[in-house]
């Protein structure tokens, strides 16, 4: 009997463990290819990216902010898969050359107990977070993720 528990438990873990956002972050640096947003049935999962300002003098004061900053574009990418986003952008070509490009997008809307997962340090100070909120909350809010788009 016991025999047959463990690789169940270990199979439940791993089923348990496949419906959220896996690192972004390969040898420290970012990873070559992952994914910003998932959508589960429990979950809206999202992550954000932060870099550090070089003109702080302290690690601490890097890593603390490129966090907040990671933070932020985790509500950001939330706001905009629940709310949609406004994009705007702008190309100039010169002589058949780009000679610039901006490209802005914003995104408006109330977002509340959303959950930090993970943090990951990168090798200059960079962070990633996962973060995630509950479908429960949307629910009661009357969001559909689902028909946002």
């Amino acid at each position: 009997m016991k025999r047959l528990l463990l690789p169940f438990v270990v199979a439940c873990l791993l089923c348990a463990c496949s419906h959220t956002l896996k690192t972004a972050v390969k040898d420290g640096q970012i990873a070559p290819s992952f994914t910003d947003t998932l959508l589960t049935s429990n979950f809206l999962w999202v992550r954000g990216f932060g870099a550090p300002n070089p003109q702080h003098t302290s690690d601490s004061q890097r890593r603390i902010m490129s966090r907040e900053a990671a933070v932020a574009h985790a509500y950001q990418r939330a706001g905009e898969v629940l709310y949609g986003a406004d994009l705007e952008a702008h190309a100039q070509v010169v002589d058949a050359v780009s000679s610039g490009s901006t490209i802005e997008t914003s995104t408006q809307g109330l977002i509340s107990h959303m959950e930090l997962i993970s943090t990951e340090y990168l090798e200059d100070g960079g962070c990633s977070v996962i973060m995630r909120l509950p479908r429960t909350y949307l629910q009661q809010a009357g969001i559909d993720p689902e028909k946002t788009k």
